[in-house]
């Protein structure tokens, strides 16, 4: 986008939200005895600043919310007339979202020239010294910027991806006569835990990461209400009461019925698609296309690929992030966990945490994803026929159980620090990772790995402080929160996995070495040159993050700034700085504008492969926000 072009965007942006300040008395909530109706109406307008030359124009998302809260059954009657046994009150709650992005109509000509394996796609035909990127790779390839850009989509991929017309959450809640339990009933979210937008203790909804990966950040702007994937389930609390010392005790519990997807992911060319093109189907390195499948009698006709035998499907009728082998009821796909909370008498509030359900992949374990078949010569003449003759893929989707365990507390130091103090921790049992040391039958090289089960060890610390900062604001504090997030992987192998790889010796007598799915090789990048590196995604040990951020009000709560940054100190000092002002023009109207800058110390050109989206997922994904937002 030129530069003349964001100026009118931005301008237009800002004339919309002024036309509307003079000042007027707030519109009060649509009310009907019990019954009250609510909701907005927002445009939210994103530029992406790849380098300080380039502007592209990648989100205008136009989204209406209307909530509706319904007392309906109050001191044991429903709607005030039938008189309901053992049900003292209940509440209804519904919330309906519908979205459109003119981004897939428009079409703007953004690319993203890079993907996140950098200068990996073989030689430059032309210049030989000069290693190709994905664009590079396309173009020379003869595939086209088409395949790169929103224009290579369909029509009807199109039409899926710019409207949303969704029941986000549509819940009754319960509470019976006589025993202290309450039961809430139908499609709803349920948050548990102390962080703020990294995941341990929240994963009972996964994410839809298609929305805007996971930067609908930071509050109080912003939440992950809307980015949770809401399910149909039955969540119950029973009031324990007094129990000893330990006080406000009370026991939660939910079950999922089987209404259970995992995390939604998309890929290159979408705006916020994982940094990849899709590592199944895409034209230029895609596993379905060539390698393993070229053996197949059924031959792609015409294109840059014409002659190459191709596969259609994975095993078992899977989808890469969408369905494992499972059906959708509740023998195959129940979840379920149970909480304890109390507060002990010195003032710690605390939970203790279980949780049986399938793992999601969204709280930033580098999983596998793709379980192959081992390499035998009986699952080889199985591979075989599945490739043959049915156009199968000799692998399979996967989200496996794990056991999880956790425990969160925060605690109120008002003598020494005036801070909250926050604590959050979890214990995952059986999490899957590729192993280079097991094969697959997608040969040669381990392309596709076995899997090797692990448990992993993650915790937070955190404090939340009211400052005053009288240079900074002389009539509110400041609020200041930080954070710190680990991640370890218990009895991690200590190997270089490029190495393994490579080396059939070496490799023999590995045991095990764990490798993430960020950069296995492909048909292109086969990992065998200085050229094509690949097997650089190492599982380390120990992952670490902290993160920043202040904020406060100005003019009566009119103005809010918030400003922060997010660090990985692993991953060669990745990070994410961002600042953002809600600006209240009315009690009706707010005008939101804010930037994030993702900062790669060694450039774009060097992968960072990491588990936190900072330098790896999101590099040289900056950008700039402007959002409005009518409420009524």
């Amino acid at each position: 986008m030129s530069g003349r072009r964001l100026q009118s965007v931005v301008l237009f942006l800002l004339a919309l939200a002024f036309a509307a300040l003079p000042p007027r008395d707030a519109r009060a909530l649509l009310r009907y005895g019990p019954l009250q109706i609510s909701g907005n109406v927002q445009s939210q307008n994103l530029i992406r600043t790849p380098d300080q030359d380039t502007f592209e124009y990648i989100q205008n998302r136009n989204t209406a919310h209307v909530r509706l809260d319904y007392d309906w059954l109050q001191a044991g009657k429903l709607i005030n007339k039938y008189e309901i046994p053992f049900i003292e009150s209940s509440h209804l709650f519904l919330l309906w979202r519908g979205v459109y992005d003119s981004v897939y109509d428009t079409t703007p000509g953004f690319i993203q020239k890079e993907d996140i394996h950098g200068r990996a796609y073989g030689s430059n035909p032309q210049n030989p010294d000069q290693a190709l990127t994905v664009f590079g790779r396309a173009i020379a390839g003869g595939y086209g910027r088409s395949v790169l850009t929103l224009n290579g989509l369909t029509s009807g991929q199109k039409d899926a991806l710019k409207f949303d017309n969704q029941l986000r959450e549509f819940y009754a809640d319960i509470k019976f006569r006589g025993i202290p339990l309450t039961v809430r009933a139908g499609r709803q979210q349920v948050v548990w835990g102390e962080t703020d937008n990294f995941r341990m203790l929240d994963r009972v909804n996964t994410l839809n990461l298609t929305w805007h990966f996971t930067q609908e950040l930071p509050p109080p702007a912003f939440g992950w209400d809307e980015i949770r994937r809401p399910f149909w389930m039955l969540k119950f609390l029973y009031d324990l009461g007094n129990i000893g010392p330990i006080s406000q005790s009370f026991l939660e519990w939910y079950w999922n019925p089987g209404d259970w997807y995992p995390a939604k992911q998309q890929f290159l060319p979408l705006p916020w698609g994982l940094p990849i093109l899709n590592p199944l189907t895409n034209p230029i390195d895609g596993a379905f296309i060539g390698g393993i499948c070229t053996s197949r009698p059924k031959k792609i006709k015409s294109g840059p690929n014409a002659g190459l035998g191709f596969c259609e499907t994975l095993m078992n009728n899977t989808k890469l992030f969408e369905k494992g082998d499972w059906n959708r009821n509740p023998f195959d796909n129940s979840q379920f966990g149970i909480r304890y909370h109390g507060i002990a008498p010195f003032g710690l509030e605390f939970t203790l945490n279980y949780f049986y359900q399938r793992f999601g992949g969204d709280d930033g374990t580098n999983f596998a994803q793709l379980q192959g078949l081992p390499n035998t010569p009986q699952n080889k003449a199985l591979a075989s026929h599945l490739i043959n003759d049915k156009g199968i893929f000799p692998a399979e989707y996967i989200a496996p159980y794990v056991h999880t365990v956790g425990a969160s507390a925060n605690y109120s130091d008002e003598r020494f620090t005036q801070a909250v103090f926050r604590f959050e921790t979890i214990y995952d049992f059986g999490i899957p990772f590729y192993d280079i040391a097991k094969e697959t039958v997608v040969q040669p090289s381990p392309v596709l790995p076995g899997i090797t089960k692990k448990n992993m060890w993650k915790g937070m610390l955190a404090f939340d402080r009211n400052t005053w900062i009288k240079s900074l604001n002389k009539k509110s504090t400041i609020f200041l929160t930080g954070q710190f997030f680990w991640h370890y992987l218990v009895n991690n192998p200590h190997c270089r996995p490029e190495d393994v790889a490579l080396n059939p010796e070496l490799k023999a007598h590995t045991s095990s070495c764990l490798i993430g799915g960020l950069d296995l090789p492909s048909t292109v990048r086969n990992g065998t040159t200085p050229q094509t590196p690949a097997y650089r995604d190492k599982i380390r040990s120990w992952e670490t993050l902290f993160t920043l951020a202040a904020f406060t009000f100005y003019r009566g709560g009119s103005i809010v700034p918030v400003i922060g940054t997010a660090v990985d100190p692993v991953n060669q000092y990745s990070m994410e700085a961002f600042w953002d002002v809600d600006y209240v023009l009315r009690d009706d109207l707010i005008l939101n504008l804010g930037q994030r800058y993702f900062i790669t110390p060694r450039g774009h050109s060097t992968p960072i492969f990491e588990t936190w989206g900072l330098g790896g997922l999101l590099n040289g994904r900056s950008e700039t926000s402007v959002r409005v937002t009518y409420q009524f």
